[in-house]
């Protein structure tokens, strides 16, 4: 045998052993969950409620949320009905952390108020779910004035 195939036959243990030992990949390099359109899905949502469709809204909002039934959000979506009409829905804020969050921000003008919708997803047992749903009104600032995150610094 030659002399530096005898010198790769000695390696190939410790090699090998050092295949074996690296440990299993984080849980960031896990492959990728299925894409989703979260921009798409809140604005289907945020329309429902600018339509003062709270069932529609409820509806679409269950389906996305693991353990909210529809009737729950209904109660909670009713706050719409004493608003009046709507006039426009704007996006205000979006963000993607990463591979596992979005947080995005809607803001419905109606007559009586303006009505901010908060949106955050969150990658949950490799599928998109939208974990918070959050109505504030507010009248004299841009955002809601305790959501210090989207103000800039």
């Amino acid at each position: 045998m030659p002399r530096g195939c005898a010198v790769m036959w000695r390696c190939l243990p410790a090699a090998a052993w050092l295949i074996l030992a690296m440990p299993a990949p984080p849980v960031w390099a896990q492959p990728a969950v299925a894409n989703f359109d979260a921009l798409r899905a809140s604005a289907e949502i945020t329309e429902n409620l600018a339509n003062r469709d709270v069932s529609a809204a409820a509806a679409a909002a269950s389906k996305l949320m693991a353990s909210t039934s529809a009737d729950r959000l209904k109660d909670v979506f009713q706050i719409v009905l004493g608003f009046g009409q709507s006039q426009y829905t704007d996006l205000v804020y979006a963000r993607d952390y990463g591979k596992s969050e979005k947080d995005i921000i809607y803001k419905i003008d109606y007559d009586k108020a303006f009505m901010f919708v908060r949106f955050l997803y969150h990658v949950d047992n490799g599928a998109w779910r939208l974990i918070h749903i959050h109505l504030k009104t507010e009248d004299d600032q841009p955002f809601p004035k305790d959501w210090v995150h989207i103000y800039p610094k």
